[in-house]
């Protein structure tokens, strides 16, 4: 019986997301709340949310049956066109059952459109947007001659008077208290009775009601969005007339959320918010007018409306266009979709500088231990001109001499004959390994390279070392290397006066080719006795750098590969002591998560055993396993003493409600709120042979530069796993015990 019983629930949930989603979508949203007020606005008028509702449920039950993807389906992707087109069909024609059966047909014609229409579109990176709408209620509208059992709506053809007699006294006294609602109580000045009309066009209506319901709505879903609606139509309503046409359009013949959606989507939906985001829907709410007029005109020939239709042509050939962009300075896609212009800002500020993580190829080091920069890019000894993008590196003593002994050999020299490593996987294609060293101070510019090997890494990527040590040389043409793998030793041949390594990427696989300008992926730098880390960097000359010698507690501790599960033991302050449960899954795009069985709560990472980095988190923010995300947002797996990693996380990480709403007004040009992450590598019992790390790391908040909110961490790691782990606020202290 409580097996049915949670069967049963299980399925109210899924078909309540799957109602309550199809409404909020049309707003490019998966907010309940907002989802569940626009469905509330679409009841103003009841005839037109019933018919709404039963396009939604027809649509999604035949999505169901037919296999397609339920997430989908719960995320409202394929009920919303149906919704939109049955509250059409509610305003225009009287219900009956006929109606009905064509309610339920359009459901699931507007299904089966929504697919072919993706499918076109998604080639070319372009959204589905109302197309799946527009073909569905324009095919109505075509058959309604053929179709003499429907009749148009009696609100078109009588009076108010004259509606009772026709529509019922239930619906006539509800739409007559509407209107005395609306002109003692919600009563505007023009522009913002134009404006909530136009909201409320959505489902064919043109009460104020409904539209202070889905403004209200907006601004609980997003401020940024809220005001891109505000902006929108404030230009519109100021070119519209400008053009020669009359406001009262908006609302009247339902092409006021044109304007809207156009600032909404581009302003930021499909572009990140900014400044110029906000400009570009001021600078194309104009020409969406000349385009709504011309629309009009050709589709009136054939006894058509364009409702969104100028919106959506407008939309998808703008972000059309931005496809064959050659510079991205000001305007920035949305490349994945957070549902909400705040969530899309926040992350792509966050996370700008950690896109290099994807942007470019990880490469390395081409050495072990730690080396100097002798010479870096732009050199000013042989680092010139079309090879100016290069690296040269030596070994240091603590007098900062790169010899011992006299250092009139090249064995006195501490680089000579040290291991020259791969910096990444791939395929040597080129290889020089006949040129003898040359005496110290003496130079060979007859073979200016030296002994050198070219790799493939990918695409237009190589690297070339040089001056290698003749003979040294591991692999030949051909051969597959890994990185770190040894493929020679340092040496002193070619233009070289004393031994060092030269290192460059290039396009091209012929050694000495012309350098290209490329990052690389990590490294320590330090500076006395001060280690920072460096993340796709290029150093500078007189650098001392080093890559990241993993550490095996860390790794191992933090090596969390699906299928692992931890079990915490958690005790706050005179409280008893609770129990959570984690596993590490990995999603159908292969990114590994941590799932919480007890809050459900998900922390996304990546781990690339050099790094584990954290990159967002969904569920309860009174989970452990948020904290946990907290602390450990961006952590090195080698260990070294005193270090401080340094990040910014996205700003509604720590939340401070009211202060967010704030910032969320003015965040596309100013942000006042900061959200930083800090965390130190405090004690190691033996570098060598490790059995212990402390670690400490902080998250707070400022405002204006004045600290808010903190937590402070402290992570024990023992036993190759993750020990213990506290949390410290100002007047909390929690101790999480990992118990496996």
């Amino acid at each position: 019986m409580n097996k049915w019983l949670s069967i049963a629930k299980k399925e109210l949930l899924y078909s309540f997301d799957t109602i309550v989603n199809s409404y909020a979508v049309v707003f490019f949203s998966n907010n309940v709340v907002f989802g569940l007020l626009l469905l509330l606005a679409s009841f103003v008028d009841p005839l037109a949310g019933i018919c709404g509702l039963i396009g939604v449920v027809s649509a999604n039950v035949f999505s169901r049956v037919i296999g397609l993807n339920k997430e989908f389906i719960r995320k409202g992707y394929h009920g919303y066109d149906a919704m939109l087109v049955a509250s059409g069909i509610a305003h225009f024609y009287s219900f009956n059952e006929t109606v009905l059966l064509v309610i339920v047909c359009v459901g699931i014609f507007s299904t089966l459109i929504s697919f072919l229409i993706h499918g076109i579109l998604h080639k070319y990176n372009l959204p589905t947007l109302s197309f799946p709408f527009l073909i569905s209620i324009w095919l109505v509208f075509s058959a309604f001659p053929s179709m003499s059992t429907m009749q148009v709506h009696p609100e078109l053809i009588y009076s108010l008077n004259e509606k009772q007699k026709v529509s019922g006294v239930t619906i006539s006294i509800w739409l007559e208290t509407i209107d005395k609602l609306e002109n003692h109580l919600l009563s505007f000045p023009q522009i913002v009775s134009v404006y909530l009309k136009s909201l409320s066009s959505l489902f064919f209506q043109s009460n104020i009601l409904s539209g202070l319901l889905i403004a209200i709505g907006l601004l609980v879903y997003s401020r940024i969005a809220f005001s891109l609606s505000i902006l929108g139509f404030v230009a519109a309503y100021f070119f519209y007339p400008m053009l020669g046409g009359d406001v009262s359009d908006f609302y009247e013949k339902f092409i006021g959320l044109n304007f809207i959606f156009l600032a909404i989507a581009i302003g930021g939906i499909y572009l990140i918010p900014n400044i110029v985001s906000y400009f570009m829907t001021v600078v194309l709410t104009p020409l969406l007018i000349i385009l709504l007029f011309g629309l009009n005109k050709i589709l009136y020939m054939v006894g058509l409306a364009p409702y969104s239709l100028p919106f959506t042509l407008l939309t998808i050939l703008f972000l059309h266009v931005l496809n064959y962009r050659v510079s991205i300075k000001y305007i920035h896609r949305v490349h994945h979709q957070e549902f909400s212009p705040e969530k899309n800002l926040y992350n792509f500020l966050n996370t700008n500088h950690r896109l290099r993580l994807f942007n470019f190829f990880p490469i390395h080091l081409p050495f072990w231990g730690e080396w100097m920069v002798s010479q870096a890019h732009d050199g000013k000894i042989t680092h010139l001109g079309e090879w100016s993008k290069a690296f040269d590196f030596i070994i240091l003593d603590n007098e900062m001499k790169s010899y011992q002994n006299p250092g009139q050999v090249v064995d006195d020299f501490y680089c000579y004959n040290k291991p020259v490593v791969a910096c990444a996987d791939g395929y040597v294609v080129s290889v020089m390994d006949n040129i003898e060293d040359n005496e110290i101070k003496g130079i060979n510019t007859q073979q200016n390279w030296g002994n050198s090997m070219v790799i493939y890494h990918a695409d237009g990527l190589y690297s070339q070392v040089s001056h290698l040590k003749m003979g040294s040389l591991k692999y030949g043409i051909g051969e597959f290397v890994k990185k770190g793998e040894i493929i020679a030793y340092c040496g002193n041949s070619g233009r070289s006066p004393e031994p060092h390594i030269h290192f460059q990427l290039q396009e091209s696989p012929i050694i000495g080719s012309k350098t290209l300008d490329f990052p690389l992926a990590y490294y320590i730098k330090r500076e006395n006795k001060k280690f920072s880390l460096h993340s796709f960097s290029k150093p500078n000359e007189g650098e001392f750098i080093q890559s990241i010698e993993v550490n095996p507690l860390l790794k191992l501790a933090f090596e969390l590969i699906p299928g692992t599960k931890l079990n915490w033991k958690i005790k706050e302050e005179n409280q008893e002591v609770k129990s959570q449960q984690w596993e590490i899954f990995t999603d159908s795009l292969n990114v590994s998560y941590i799932y919480c069985h007890d809050t459900k709560a998900v922390a996304y990472f990546y781990n690339d055993g050099n790094m584990i980095v954290f990159t967002s988190f969904f569920g309860s923010k009174k989970s452990l396993l948020y904290h946990f995300y907290l602390a450990h947002y961006k952590l090195v797996l080698g260990y070294y003493q005193d270090l401080i990693i340094e990040e910014k996380y996205p700003i509604a990480t720590i939340s401070l409600k009211f202060i967010n709403i704030i910032q969320d007004f003015f965040s596309p040009f100013y942000r006042f709120v900061n959200a930083n992450y800090a965390v130190k590598y405090t004690f190691i019992d033996d570098i060598n042979i490790t059995s212990e790390i402390i670690l400490e790391s902080a998250a707070e908040i400022k405002i204006l530069g004045f600290k808010s909110k903190a937590f402070q961490y402290s992570t024990n790691l023992k036993s190759n796993k993750i020990n213990e782990f506290i949390i410290t606020t100002s007047n909390n202290k929690t101790i999480a015990i990992c118990e496996n």
